[in-house]
C-alpha cells in the first residue's frame, strides 16, 4: 500500500468536509464555492469612564482587522478601558484572540485595561485552551483584610491587632 497526501483526492473522489457545488450547464465548473463574508458588526457605547463593545457574528482572519479597528478607536476614546461584550460571537479564532492580545498591550502601555464580559462558548473554549482568559478579567477590588478575633488578657474577646 502506497501513502497519498491527503491533499490530492484520486480522480473521481471529493473530500467529505466540502459540499458538493454543481456547475450550470454549459459553466465551468469550479472546484471552490464562493466565499460569502463572515457576518460581522459591532456597537459600542460608554458606561461610566470604561467604553463597552458588543461584537455579533464570527471573528476570524477576515473580520479581525475590523475587530481590531473597533476596539482601537473604543480604547484611544475612554478614560479606563474597554469591556469586550463577546456574548454574540458564534466563531473565534486565533485570529479575534491576536486582536485582544495586541490591544491589552496598547492599553496596558498607557494605563488602561481590556476585558471580556460574557464571553460566548466558542470564544471561551479559545480563551481556556489557550490558557490567555485570566488575561481579560476584570481587576478584582482590594481585599481589605478581615480582623480576627482573639481572647484578651482580661478573659473576654477583643479585635485584634489592636483595641486601645
Amino acid at each position: 500500500m502506497h501513502a497519498r497526501k491527503a491533499t490530492t483526492p484520486e480522480p473521481g473522489h471529493r473530500s467529505p468536509h466540502r459540499p458538493l457545488h454543481v456547475a450550470a450547464p454549459g459553466a465551468a465548473a469550479d472546484p471552490t464555492p464562493p466565499r460569502q463574508p463572515s457576518p460581522f458588526t459591532t456597537d459600542s457605547y460608554p458606561e461610566g469612564p470604561r467604553k463597552v463593545v458588543v461584537v455579533l457574528g464570527e471573528v476570524d482572519y477576515e473580520t479581525a482587522p475590523a475587530l481590531a479597528t473597533a476596539l482601537r478607536e473604543a480604547l484611544r476614546t475612554s478614560d479606563e478601558g474597554v469591556d469586550a461584550d463577546l456574548s454574540a460571537v458564534r466563531f473565534w479564532d486565533c485570529s479575534g484572540l491576536n486582536v485582544l492580545l495586541r490591544l491589552r498591550r496598547e492599553a496596558l502601555a498607557v494605563g488602561k485595561t481590556i476585558t471580556v464580559r460574557s464571553p460566548s462558548r466558542a470564544v471561551r473554549r479559545v480563551l481556556t485552551l489557550t490558557g490567555t482568559a485570566p488575561l481579560f478579567r476584570p481587576p478584582q477590588p482590594e481585599r481589605v483584610p478581615r480582623l480576627e478575633r482573639v481572647p484578651s488578657a482580661f478573659g473576654g474577646r477583643r479585635d485584634s491587632p489592636a483595641d486601645d
